[in-house]
């Protein structure tokens, strides 16, 4: 019975229940005036990486599978590794050009596959009940996004092949010189110049990216993780551990410590919980935690922007 099968295949694969939130900020709580003040000229504490000697042809990434133990928890993910990051990293929109402004939702397999992407993993923050994305987006040189110079970590690549990491006002998002080419948004600078930096991220960053849990909570609280950042050869980072939140996976603090030992010299934390998703030549690799309509399986949630490494 086709219709029966067909069924099925919609239950299994379906839209996710998006029930395993894991999001920074609680909705009602008052932002302190100075958390929030968006910043519209002169410069933020960033670090701009050089880009590497010119390189002949950039090779395929390095994916490396692992299953670790973070507080004597066995947790499982990918580390990947981009040479080349201008000319094998995008910022992607959902479901392609145009999706931020139609606030679309799609898998990162939907996005990854019309791209061609080699690795592809969930990108920058956005609003559950909109779809709209949060904080800025630069894909492929179209700024479809903006923070409005909200003090957010940011995690970019101007013309020149210069990796960006940190805070930017308006100023410098906008830069015309030497502009951005892929820009987006996380929440929490997790690595800076070798060193963890979440305390002060705590501190600076502004609490208008997402909606519910106390920022503590979101740092400490176990759960799946991804990242991105740079080593010292330039080359672009991504990581993503599987988990559920409250019962699997890892904290920022965790992931940070792991990043480090990695070689990690700048890094910021992307979307988490239900939206962590890697996805490996066009086909899900991870184990996604929210449920699926008919709560027995697990089903990728669709998601915002994403990250993809793609031939170059």
């Amino acid at each position: 019975d086709r219709h029966h099968h067909h069924h099925h295949k919609l239950i299994g694969e379906g839209a996710s229940r998006d029930d395993d939130l894991l999001v920074p900020y609680p909705r009602a709580r008052l932002r302190p005036v100075r958390d929030c003040t968006p910043v519209h000229t002169g410069s933020l504490k960033h670090e701009n990486w050089p880009p590497p000697p010119a390189a002949p042809g950039a090779g395929p990434p390095a994916v490396r599978t692992f299953v670790s133990h973070f507080g004597g928890r066995a947790v499982s993910g990918h580390l990947t590794r981009a040479a080349a990051p201008l000319r094998t990293f995008s910022v992607l929109e959902p479901g392609g050009p145009g999706g931020c402004s139609q606030k679309r939702r799609a898998t990162v397999e939907e996005t990854a596959q019309a791209a061609a992407c080699r690795i592809a993993q969930n990108g920058g923050f956005f609003r559950m009940n909109t779809g709209e994305c949060l904080g800025n987006v630069v894909s492929d040189g179209r700024r479809v996004s903006s923070s409005g110079g909200l003090q957010n970590a940011q995690f970019g690549i101007r013309r020149d092949g210069t990796l960006v990491t940190g805070y930017l006002s308006e100023e410098e998002v906008l830069d015309t010189e030497n502009p951005f080419v892929q820009l987006l948004s996380g929440v929490v600078w997790l690595i800076r110049n070798g060193s963890i930096y979440i305390n002060e991220s705590q501190a600076t960053e502004c609490d208008e990216t997402q909606e519910t849990g106390s920022f503590s909570k979101f740092v400490n609280v176990m759960s799946a993780r991804t990242a991105i950042g740079h080593d010292r050869d330039g080359q672009l980072v991504l990581f993503h551990a599987d988990g559920q939140t409250e019962q699997r996976g890892i904290n920022l603090w965790e992931m940070a410590e792991f990043l480090l030992r990695q070689g990690v010299v700048n890094a910021i934390n992307l979307d988490g919980g239900g939206s962590a998703t890697f996805v490996l030549n066009g086909t899900l690799a991870s184990y996604p935690s929210d449920h699926c309509q008919d709560n027995m399986w697990r089903c990728p949630r669709r998601v915002s922007t994403v990250v993809c490494v793609h031939e170059p």
